[in-house]
């Protein structure tokens, strides 16, 4: 867990936690799971990520990016921009959108209807509710 912006609203465990609690919501067993990296960075990063890797020129939340899959080493990526999380969304929420998306799940254009945003507001209940 990296906080390149220093906001202090998540700590390596929490971050940990919260990976955990959804890859395991998805049916992957984290004991034998790989790395996952959490960086908080600044809207300008993450706008210049969303445009090369998304090719949208805008901020965005979260991005997440797969490496070497659920069992690989490295499973991938979660970046987070703090200043651009929504009142409805923060960044415990953003950990864990991120965590389900690379365990395989996506919601289209209609967050609210997805069953991804069902599985996310579980894994919020059972990891203690959100933080900070």
């Amino acid at each position: 867990m990296l906080d390149e912006v220093g906001c202090g609203l998540l700590s390596e465990e929490r971050a940990t936690e919260l990976c955990v609690a959804a890859f395991r919501r998805c049916g992957f067993d984290p004991e034998r799971m790989g790395e996952v990296s959490v960086v908080l960075v600044d809207a300008a990063t993450i706008h210049d990520l969303n445009l090369k890797f998304r090719r949208k020129d805008a901020p965005t939340d979260v991005l997440s990016f797969e490496l070497d899959g659920p069992y690989g080493e490295m499973v991938g990526e979660v970046v987070i921009c703090p200043e651009c999380a929504s009142p409805e969304m923060g960044v415990e929420e953003l950990v864990v959108h991120g965590a389900l998306h690379l365990a395989g799940m996506d919601h289209g254009e209609d967050f609210e209807g997805s069953e991804m945003a069902r599985v996310q507001a579980e894994v919020i209940e059972d990891a203690g509710g959100a933080r900070g």
